[in-house]
């Protein structure tokens, strides 16, 4: 999910060339190629990531933060954690995050003009209909309160149809790809963006607020909504289920009018009979639950404690939640398998690191990094300005250029100094091909020089540039290293990347052994440093528990 890019290609290069030039790698940073050599025979030939997938997604399925099939997901990876040897595996409460949701029913039909099984998924947080409704669907297309008005008392119970037809285009494109030598080249290359000195991010909504549109069904006491999804997202019987259009305020806002999302192709079919006149009829039931005894949102972590360091940390992680139109296996139930078979693999090996190893497992990161952002905060430190747990997804768009805002200091906690730092997977599940540095430096010439022997398992890029949208990012927005590796993109966008085909299946199994091999040896030699790998220098000072610096 990265942002579009703006600087000069001739500065970056000239900057990333004197900077590589004059580093100086010292012996300590060398690969360990006898232990890269175990970590490949245990996890290509004892692989069980597939196994842990198969966990996250076939047993529990979709797993919105706070539905039951989080919180079973997320009580089996404490419990198989433990099973693989790790220590002090927990759920930990990392904060305020909203209400839980989960969709128990959801059928729908077209009975008239011919019989039509529609393919449809509820958006989460919306609500249920009264029981089986039945009717001739309403086309009301609501973009000012004119329409509103328009539409005022003629909504009661009704089926409505929100937006027009989309026209569905072949796709001349392989739904497919690997990542060839030209394409790592030009992520390597790619400028930095110039970031704006003050807050940055889109600005004010045009037309009617979420808000305005939602008590507006409320008060009509609407039937069901219905909608295509807009985009290249939603074709071929493809449907993108989120709920992004609610700005941050979907997992908090109660009483949702019931809404369905169904494949493009079948509503506009629906509209195609309803301009020729002839009657349709839809017969849809949805049942959801919301849950809200406890608003909280949990990660899991679990550890191989360190030895002459273990006051020290290195991390690895994923987010279990996900949304609901598949099972959200490459996004992130393959993040979370990667880094549990990269704890099981240096276990089964009875490595003995010299900092303290912690997996993580987040929640709520498609709402905002909450997960990641929460454990940030409470653990490392936060800024006098505002609450890195607290941003809902609202304020993080708004903020993504510049998420210290205006804040004067970073209040750090004293494990702030401790943490060496934090590797992520979050980009499908394509094999790892390289790694982006977030603008830090100084981490080249160390990852060149771990990277040399996984030349033969295709990881050869390092970009200097950041890449948004995984939870690296509330790490590295205080200062500490935080990693996304770079991913071949196999068919993530567009066709699965929150849509219902996001399931067990589109899981590439040699991809998944290749990327947990390369991330147990790169957080082994994060381990096993003499050194914390070096840091960004922030725009604001550090508070340390007692010091400033």
């Amino acid at each position: 999910m990265n942002r579009t890019r703006l600087a000069s290609a001739v500065v970056l290069i000239f900057l990333v060339g004197s900077l590589a030039a004059h580093a100086q790698v010292r012996p300590a940073d060398t690969a360990d190629t006898a232990m890269l050599n175990r970590i490949w025979l245990e996890g290509t030939g004892h692989s069980r990531v597939m196994e842990h997938l198969s966990w996250i997604t076939d047993v529990f399925g979709p797993r919105i933060p706070g539905s039951p099939a989080y919180d079973k997901a997320a009580a089996w990876a404490v419990k198989r954690f433990t099973e693989l040897g790790l220590a002090n595996a927990v759920v930990e409460p990392v904060g305020e995050l909203g209400l839980g949701w989960s969709c128990e029913y959801v059928s729908a039909h077209m009975t008239a003009p011919s019989y039509m099984p529609i393919l449809a998924y509820p958006r989460p947080w919306t609500g249920s209909t009264k029981g089986r409704i039945t009717g001739s669907p309403v086309v009301a297309l609501l973009s000012s309160k004119a329409d509103l008005e328009k539409y005022k008392g003629k909504l009661k119970g009704a089926i409505v149809l929100l937006k027009e037809p989309r026209p569905v285009h072949p796709s001349f494109s392989a739904p497919a790809s690997r990542l060839d030598d030209k394409g790592l080249r030009e992520i390597e290359e790619t400028p930095i963006p110039v970031k704006p000195a003050g807050p940055g991010g889109p600005g004010g909504e045009g037309g009617l607020k979420w808000e305005e549109l939602e008590e507006f069904f409320k008060t009509e006491e609407v039937g069901c909504l219905i909608e295509p999804l807009s985009g290249n997202r939603a074709d071929f019987g493809t449907v993108r289920v989120d709920a992004y259009e609610g700005n941050g305020k979907d997992f908090t806002t109660r009483g949702q009018s019931p809404r369905i999302f169904i494949a493009a192709e079948q509503y506009n079919r629906i509209c195609r009979v309803l301009d020729l006149k002839v009657p349709v009829t839809l017969e849809i039931e949805v049942r959801t639950a919301i849950y809200d005894k406890d608003t909280k949102g949990y990660d899991v972590t679990a550890e191989i404690p360190g030895t002459d360091k273990k006051d020290e940390l290195v991390m690895l992680g994923g987010h279990l939640d996900s949304w609901t139109g598949g099972t959200g296996a490459v996004d992130d139930a393959a993040g979370c398998a990667v880094a549990m078979e990269a704890v099981r693999i240096l276990k089964a090996l009875g490595v003995k690191p010299r900092r303290t190893i912690r997996a993580a497992f987040w929640t709520g990161e498609e709402e905002g990094f909450y997960g990641s952002r929460g454990y940030v905060a409470r653990h490392f430190g936060d800024t006098d300005k505002q609450s890195l747990d607290k941003l809902n997804f609202e304020e993080l768009e708004k903020n993504w250029r510049n998420p210290l805002g205006d804040s004067t200091k970073l209040l750090a906690k004293p494990d702030y100094a401790k943490i060496s730092g934090y590797f992520n997977y979050d980009n499908g599940s394509g094999r790892i091909r390289g790694i982006y540095l977030q603008e830090n430096f100084q981490v080249r010439p160390i990852f060149e020089a771990w990277m040399k022997p996984l030349k033969d398992l295709g990881v050869t890029a390092i970009a200097l540039q950041n890449t948004e949208g995984t939870d690296h990012l509330p790490f590295d927005y205080i200062g500490i290293p935080g990693f996304q590796f770079i991913q071949d993109p196999l068919d993530y966008f567009p066709g699965l990347h929150h849509t219902n085909q996001d399931v067990y299946d589109h899981a590439v199994p040699e991809d998944l052994i290749q990327s947990a091999v390369v991330m147990a040896y790169f957080v082994y030699q994060t381990a096993m440093r003499d050194e914390r790998l070096p840091r960004k220098t922030l725009p604001i000072p550090v508070e340390m528990p007692g010091r400033t610096k």
